[in-house]
């Protein structure tokens, strides 16, 4: 689920950061720079590991802030196929369920991965599997277990693809840069209530 990535960049230390040690001022901004964001075909950057290179600083003319480059380690979330994970149903509608792990929401389970029996209740909202003639709803919360079956990437780089637009009264939605297309048709996959 998690994995180590080793990434170099050059990174300024503004003199309000001097007062730390220079490590310190480093993975701050590492932190600031890369936490919470996705690097395409690399996965959902968490925190900074450790520091593995630092080189020396330097002053460009008429700043007054220190440009080091830097090697580091950051630790990644990028699950790897057929990788079992458990998650909150986020939503549902007849397309599929999202499914949030709190800190990631882009997951999706279409309907062609709910078990076979399963069919969406408009009434109430949320997909209801159909086994040995019982009804089993997947409600919003629950936890789940599923499987990945692929990671998404999509290259976001500006221009970004408009979905809507302010004339048409549909608020502009973008795709998110990395999404997980997921399974529960298997056994001990959905609800964990299912398996207890």
């Amino acid at each position: 689920m998690f994995v180590l990535v080793v990434l170099q960049d050059t990174l300024k230390i503004v003199p309000s950061e001097f007062r730390k040690t220079r490590q310190d001022a480093l993975k701050d901004e590492i932190n600031a720079k890369y936490s919470n964001r996705v690097l395409h075909d690399i996965g959902l950057c968490m925190v900074v590991h450790d520091l593995l290179e630092i080189d020396e600083g330097f002053v460009q003319h008429s700043e007054g802030w220190i440009w080091v480059k830097v090697k580091f380690r950051v630790i990644v979330f990028r699950p790897f196929a057929d990788e079992i994970l458990v998650g909150r149903i986020r939503s549902a509608s007849p397309e599929g369920i999202q499914v949030t792990m709190g800190f990631f929401d882009d997951i999706q389970i279409p309907a062609d991965q709910m078990p076979v029996g399963s069919e969406f209740n408009a009434t109430e909202g949320v997909w209801v599997w159909r086994f040995e003639g019982n009804e089993l709803f997947l409600d919003l919360d629950e936890p789940i277990r599923f499987r990945v079956l692929d990671s998404l990437f999509l290259d976001v780089s500006p221009p970004r693809p408009k979905v809507g637009g302010m004339d048409s009264g549909i608020p502009v939605s973008h795709p998110p840069p990395y999404s997980l297309m997921c399974s529960i048709n298997g056994d001990g996959l959905g609800l964990l209530s299912w398996w207890e």
